[in-house]
């Protein structure tokens, strides 16, 4: 929320890239031959071909611990891994019964001596998929130093024999397993640390001593931690970096069917963008106001959720809330006075009530029905999935984010700067994630009504960690920028407020140390193996991880040239080529 100054809410200009990048005539210009018959086939060939691929190395009699590993992780990279469940499971089984919690694995079942490489890669994709495994095994790989340079194997532990690729690629399996830290683990934190330095290290001393591959493959972990990025995002960098190096995959049917998939999902994914950009274009809310234009941006927040096939309402219901969400912020934020949005929020509390707001300008008052209308018809969609109405809890999460928005607007109204608590306690809520998880959830899975309220009303931990955790990471993007228009609601100024002798810079260290720290306890949450995963957990995981992404660069939802452009022309507009 910006800043409202006088009567009426702050008159910031919103940027000139704040408007739409995608012109419908390109849009619904796009064409792909990939939904034929033909393309299908022959990934459903290739699907039988690798799986029998799998099956002869899960026999072999040589107990190559590395080879699976290194199997799994392709596949899910690639984005196939769906495809393959019960393969991946066994050579995960097996790789678990070699696994050693004092000291690791090596390369090979029968392995004396415990290797770097095989031991992160195995903890980080163990870990994945829910099975015990500590993170103390780390301490075995350290030398007196505390550097992680003991490769170990077949190469006796020495870094200079063991050859400089070796040892750059067990660096960065390093730091991918750091990437799924659990709260409290120091051993990762300093894993994180030394991969990160060694491996900046190597990108700035390349002297044409590592294969582009591989220097790819390191840019990328330095940029995309696993919480975040999403699915098909890591699928179109990895099918790129497997191009380069397609003689790690031991078979070139494995890449082909990583390209045919996701050349199929996004022929499905363009239909989708097609029929956003109609809807919004047939709006015509850009006509009444200026604001910001992000429907087919947020189509990439709704594959996050869930990017199968078959999901298409999930997806564009995510991207039409996430508008909605927009639209009101941008009018609340850049329009409204505070006496208007206390009559909107007013009518949103009531059901969208829209015979309160007859008194608005009529281009506000056409706004907001529009809004109302969209929520109605996502509420229909969501009662027609559960066979039952889901408007109390639909119109429910939609009054909390509304009050929740308006507290704000009070407090930059005054210029009061809230405790951290108060702040949190209100913020977590205005960050919107609530209507976007619930429409999602609602339109994907079925769920009992005690299920809903517990998600909802009584807040889950892991529901609660992605709210807040979200919440602080757009705060500290946006702390400058909201600054410099007057707010004064925000977690940075409530930090500064409760610790007087704190910091700018110090208290957006703090905050930004402090949503690291929630990503730790959400991924426990997700990834404990001593509890029942459920499928709603999944997609408001999913959710978390794809906004996430689209912080790496900074705020680009506001900026979307700050990564979100060009991860919509990757994953949207550019076929791979086959």
């Amino acid at each position: 929320m910006s800043s409202l100054k006088g009567d009426a809410i702050s008159s910031r200009k919103l940027p000139d890239n704040a408007f739409n990048h995608w012109d419908d005539g390109f849009v619904q210009s796009m064409e792909t031959p990939y939904l034929a018959s033909e393309y299908r086939e022959r990934a459903e060939t290739l699907v039988k071909q690798v799986k029998t691929l799998l099956k002869e190395m899960q026999t072999g009699s040589d107990g190559d611990l590395i080879q699976r590993l290194e199997m799994v992780d392709a596949l899910q990279c690639l984005g196939i891994d769906r495809y393959f469940q019960d393969e991946i499971k066994e050579a995960l089984d097996f790789v678990y019964r070699c696994w050693d919690g004092s000291v690791g694995i090596g390369e090979g079942s029968e392995s004396c001596s415990r290797n770097l490489n095989a031991t992160v890669l195995a903890l980080r994709l163990l870990r994945l998929h829910r099975y015990h495994v500590s993170a103390d095994v780390l301490q075995n790989f350290k030398d007196e130093n505390g550097q992680f340079l003991k490769c170990g194997g077949k190469n006796d532990n020495n870094m200079k024999s063991s050859g400089e690729e070796h040892v750059v690629r067990s660096i960065l399996n390093l730091l991918r397993a750091a990437s799924v830290a659990f709260p409290g683990e120091t051993i990762m934190q300093e894993a994180k640390v030394f991969s990160s330095l060694y491996l900046k290290q190597v990108l700035k001393n390349i002297e044409d001593t590592y294969k582009s591959s591989l220097l790819k493959e390191v840019e990328y972990g330095l940029i995309y931690e696993w919480p975040r990025t999403f699915t098909i995002w890591e699928a179109q960098n990895f099918i790129e970096i497997y191009d380069l190096d397609n003689s790690r995959l031991k078979n070139v049917k494995i890449l082909e069917l990583a390209k045919l998939n996701f050349n199929i999902l996004q022929c499905v994914y363009k239909m989708e963008m097609k029929t956003l950009s109609s809807w919004w274009q047939n709006s015509g809310i850009s006509k009444l106001i200026a604001l910001r234009e992000r429907s087919i941006e947020y189509l990439l927040m709704g594959i996050s959720v869930m990017d199968e096939m078959e999901f298409s309402s999930t997806r564009i219901a995510v991207a039409k809330v996430a508008t909605l969400v927009t639209i009101l912020d941008d009018l609340f934020d850049d329009y409204l006075t505070l006496e208007q949005v206390e009559l909107v929020t007013g009518a949103i509390i009531q059901g969208w009530n829209v015979s309160l707001i007859q008194n608005l300008p009529n281009n506000f008052k056409k706004i907001v029905e529009f809004v109302s209308k969209i929520v109605n018809e996502l509420s229909s969609d969501a009662t027609k999935k559960q066979g039952r109405d889901m408007t109390q809890f639909i119109a429910k999460a939609w009054a909390d984010y509304a009050e929740a928005n308006l507290q704000q607007a009070r407090w930059n109204k005054s210029g009061y700067v809230p405790t951290y608590n108060e702040y949190i306690n209100i913020a977590r809520t205005s960050a919107s994630i609530g209507p976007l998880s619930l429409h999602s959830i609602l339109l994907t899975t079925i769920l009992a009504n005690n299920d809903i309220e517990k998600i909802f009303l009584n807040r889950s931990r892991l529901c609660e960690l992605v709210w807040l955790s979200l919440r602080l990471a757009d705060d500290a993007q946006d702390f400058q920028d909201e600054k410099l228009h007057g707010q004064t609601a925000s977690a940075v100024s409530s930090y500064m407020r409760d610790h007087a002798e704190c910091l700018e810079d110090d208290a957006l260290c703090h905050i930004n140390c402090l949503a690291n720290q929630l990503i730790k306890e959400l991924m426990w949450e997700f990834l404990n193996p001593n509890k029942k995963f459920l499928d709603y957990e999944k997609l408001c995981f999913n959710l978390s991880k794809g906004i996430q992404c689209f912080y790496v660069f900074g705020d680009g939802f506001t900026y979307p040239e700050k990564g979100i452009k060009q991860q919509v022309l990757k994953v949207l507009v550019d076929p791979v080529k086959i």
